[in-house]
């Protein structure tokens, strides 16, 4: 009889095998380098992050890296409205009303499920963590804008993106490290890089907002990824990290349960 908690075969091969779906010459992988340069140099990053966080976990890596690197693909529906993909004094946001701006912008991991079932070769599992990048979080920019140009007060679940929250360990660590990746990318630009503070109030912003929720996990856990994510951010920029400040006050973070 087999173990309860063993996969069934095909399941585990399926996994094995979704390693080819990061080779340079996959079509997808490729049109999605072509289309999107900044987004893929995003996507190849957070990759990175997820991969390491995962095999120090015990997670499936290989799983969990395709997850990171297809999780913006729905963005080559759309790639010059995205900051990555924007050359200097090109941004089309600029003469549109940030109601539409945010339409844009929010429909990218609905695009993104579209595009990966179309494409046959993702398992469904996978692109359900895919998709739960953003969950139910505010576009905050725009959001802001619109507040700024409205004579009436701004309904902030407007703006909110209209997908599910992480509602597992590796939806949750994709979250944090797409969120973490762009912001430290945006304070290096700004000359305002700490990484420790990027990863701690990246955190408790998620978890003020709601969006860790649904995910139960250890808080050893939580430690584990701070630390973890601290040391590609020290790789990443170059920026020495004290990484007792990146893992402190993890048990704050709520409805995280210690199993």
């Amino acid at each position: 009889m087999a173990d309860e908690n063993s996969q069934p075969i095909e399941e585990v091969e399926k996994k094995k095998d979704l390693a080819f779906l990061l080779e340079s010459s996959y079509p997808l992988l490729k049109e999605f380098r072509d289309k999107c340069a900044g987004t893929f140099k995003h996507s190849q990053s957070v990759a990175g992050m997820v991969e390491a966080i995962c095999t120090e976990l015990g997670l499936d890596a290989t799983f969990m890296k395709v997850a990171a690197m297809y999780h913006d693909i729905g963005k080559i529906v759309n790639p010059k409205y995205f900051t990555e993909n924007q050359i200097e004094d090109e941004n089309p946001h600029e003469k549109l009303d940030p109601r539409i701006s945010f339409q844009i912008i929010s429909r990218h991991p609905a695009d993104t499920a579209l595009i990966l079932l179309n494409d046959g070769n993702f398992p469904v599992d996978l692109i359900t963590i895919a998709v739960q990048h953003h969950g139910t979080s505010v576009v905050q920019f725009f959001y802001d804008k619109y507040k700024a140009l409205a004579e009436t007060e701004a309904a902030e679940d407007y703006f909110r993106y209209k997908g599910q929250r992480p509602k597992c360990i590796e939806s949750m660590i994709l979250m944090l490290s797409d969120s973490i990746q762009a912001r430290s990318r945006s304070e290096v630009q700004a000359n305002k890089f700490d990484p420790a503070n990027v990863i701690n109030q990246t955190i408790d912003s998620l978890s003020a907002d709601g969006q860790l929720d649904d995910v139960v996990m250890r808080l050893g856990d939580l430690q584990t990824i701070k630390v973890v994510l601290a040391k590609e951010l020290e790789g990443m920029f170059q920026k020495r990290v004290d990484y007792s400040k990146a893992a402190e006050e993890g048990e704050k973070l709520k409805d995280v349960e210690d199993n």
